[in-house]
């Protein structure tokens, strides 16, 4: 009983983590006609506001953007681009990238027409998400692995300027984070773990060969994900 509890909260708190964010990949309009309420901050103010919090969620520091058009909609690792368009805000790393083709990941996820891959990553708020974290940490502590960086990741697809998720069930996308030069240590093994609503945690293996970049295999849906090291 006491173990199902935990997983409720578990669910609860990483849900409210990874919703209350990702407002700002794809929006509708503020009010009809274009009018906004006076004294209220627009939808796209409050976007570049918790845009900038993730930014300053990094220990290392990030540059704050001042309108929609600064958010970054690409990523790159070790000169691989991303091949997803999306919202790319994970600070706390050295770049994101998708390398599963966009063609790849509609296939076999089913998308429909007018539907795309569309990626949403942001630093994740340790203090915001406990349970979360405390998951990942339990998990590293098992292994004596060190813990980096904290990565919130919504893999889904947009249609119609609305954002949904892919299902963690479906096919295999594989996915690299560069890693910090603060975490970057010789003779370490790098690998990944990840937090899934309702509190499934799996340790992702590295598949980089590149002592700067972890790659490693994850699905569709959203996650708590952390670097490792051990």
């Amino acid at each position: 009983m006491k173990a199902k509890f935990i997983q409720k909260l578990m669910a609860g708190a990483l849900t409210a983590a990874l919703v209350a964010a990702p407002c700002m990949g794809v929006f509708a309009s503020e009010t009809p006609g274009g009018s906004e309420t006076p004294g209220k901050p627009s939808v796209e103010e409050e976007v570049v506001e918790i845009v900038n919090e993730s930014i300053g969620d990094n220990d290392e520091g990030g540059s704050a953007v001042s309108s929609i058009a600064q958010i970054p909609s690409s990523s790159s690792v070790a000169g691989v681009t991303t091949s997803v368009n999306g919202v790319y805000l994970a600070t706390s790393v050295n770049g994101v990238a998708i390398s599963t083709s966009t063609a790849n990941i509609a296939s076999s996820y089913n998308l429909g027409a007018g539907e795309t891959p569309y990626a949403r990553v942001y630093n994740m708020d340790v203090k915001k998400s406990p349970l979360a974290a405390a998951a990942i940490n339990q998990a590293a502590e098992a292994l004596g692995a060190a813990v980096g960086p904290y990565i919130n990741v919504e893999l889904g697809f947009v249609k119609g300027g609305k954002f949904g998720l892919l299902s963690a069930d479906g096919a295999p996308i594989t996915m690299s984070f560069g890693i910090p030069k603060s975490f970057v240590q010789a003779g370490k093994t790098y690998a990944v773990i990840c937090v899934r609503p309702g509190g499934t945690v799996t340790v992702l293996p590295n598949t980089s060969t590149n002592p700067n970049v972890v790659t490693f295999a994850t699905t569709g849906g959203q996650g708590a994900y952390a670097i490792i090291k051990y």
